[in-house]
């Protein structure tokens, strides 16, 4: 994914940085980054977003809580 894509995509969400970055659960650094080229985008989250403009972000979201309340996620 290119950091092109990469905004587009967001934009096709409707997600701004400041609300895509705790929904990959990244800082919000990082998503700035990969929409500059600043970084190379992992290509596990290009396959995360392609699954989340199939299902929509109210399920990705459904999933991250999930993770949250179920302990899985990292501090």
């Amino acid at each position: 994914m290119t950091p092109t894509e990469y905004r587009a995509t967001l934009k096709r969400l409707g997600l701004s940085h400041n609300r895509a970055a705790p929904l990959l659960g990244v800082d919000l650094r990082t998503s700035k980054r990969w929409s500059s080229g600043e970084r190379a985008i992992p290509p596990p989250l290009a396959r995360l977003l392609a699954y989340i403009e199939k299902y929509g972000v109210e399920l990705a979201r459904e999933f991250v809580e999930r993770e949250k309340d179920d302990g899985l996620e990292k501090d």
